[in-house]
């Protein structure tokens, strides 16, 4: 029994260590890809401006208004900060592999967008596989917890699914509400703002018109860290919720087929009786006819 946990658990470390190799080496080759390009776009950007403004007084350069090119060309510059830098990438590449996509960043050279595609195509399925091993890990843990609590209560021993659906619900909400305390503390947003870029990130809806700003090194790290438990968590209340809809919902299909079989049940039967009295009738004409 031991060596089949260890081994589990074992295969389970191997699979995120994979998800996050996998994620860096796309982060290092889409960086290859798009990072020069972006450096030629803004070269490009600060010599028009140059060509631009070289020949304005620089007293008057904050009162052009006028529709010129120049202004086109402001309007259009290219991001001031290295959008491609490696920690900034990692993160592109989970929204990829997770289906989020903010739209903050993307590719937009041919070959960053053909490489996507093919790291789609891997990133996605073997995400969702690393996701299926750490949610029934989860699902485990679960269930320990509420067999430790049966045992403090003194309760039953049997599992309770509801109990488990309760703590799954309640660990969920922690992974969110701790998430977005640290966004509110981090980004200076609303605590409400917070728990709806949470909820739009852990459901991989992903709008992007929210995103944070910071670029530390431990808020990259605890970025994907509380991504990843999420998109776990939730999922796992997700799944929990669809059984249930699909229960109630088979409840239903079985309540009508029992209704409309009990009417059709009802009706053969006052048919067979009409066709019997009939037959009875018609018998009883013959008979004195006779």
């Amino acid at each position: 029994m031991r060596c089949s946990i260890n081994g589990k658990a074992i295969a389970a470390f191997a699979t995120f260590c994979t998800v996050l190799v996998y994620l860096e080496v796309g982060a290092a080759i889409f960086q290859a890809i798009e990072e020069s390009h972006e450096n030629e776009q803004r070269q490009n950007y600060e010599q028009q401006l140059h060509e631009l403004l070289k020949d304005v007084d620089e007293n008057f350069h904050a009162e052009l208004k006028a529709p010129c090119h120049m202004v086109e060309v402001l309007e259009a510059k290219p991001n001031v900060t290295n959008t491609w830098t490696f920690a900034p990438t990692v993160i592109f590449c989970l929204t990829v592999v997770t289906t989020i996509g903010y739209g903050y960043m993307y590719p937009v050279t041919d070959e960053g967008r053909g490489f996507c595609i093919f790291f789609a195509l891997i990133g996605i399925p073997l995400f969702m596989a690393c996701l299926a091993v750490y949610a029934q890990h989860t699902a485990n843990f679960i269930r320990w917890v509420c067999k430790k609590l049966r045992s403090i209560m003194g309760g039953q021993e049997e599992e309770n699914e509801t109990v488990q659906q309760i703590v799954t619900v309640l660990f969920c909400l922690l992974v969110i509400l701790t998430f977005s305390a640290y966004l509110s503390y981090k980004e200076k947003w609303s605590y409400f703002d917070s728990i709806y870029f949470t909820f739009i990130s852990f459901t991989t809806i992903g709008f992007g018109d929210l995103y944070p700003q910071s670029s530390d090194t431990l808020f990259y790290f605890l970025f994907v860290f509380f991504i990843i438990l999420g998109l776990i968590s939730l999922g796992t209340v997700i799944e929990a919720q669809t059984t249930n809809f699909s229960k109630f919902l088979t409840f239903i299909s079985n309540t009508c087929e029992c209704m409309c079989g009990k009417c059709l049940t009802v009706e053969k039967d006052t048919m067979s009786e009409y066709d019997q009295d009939e037959v009875n009738h018609t018998k009883a004409i013959h008979d004195n006819k006779v």
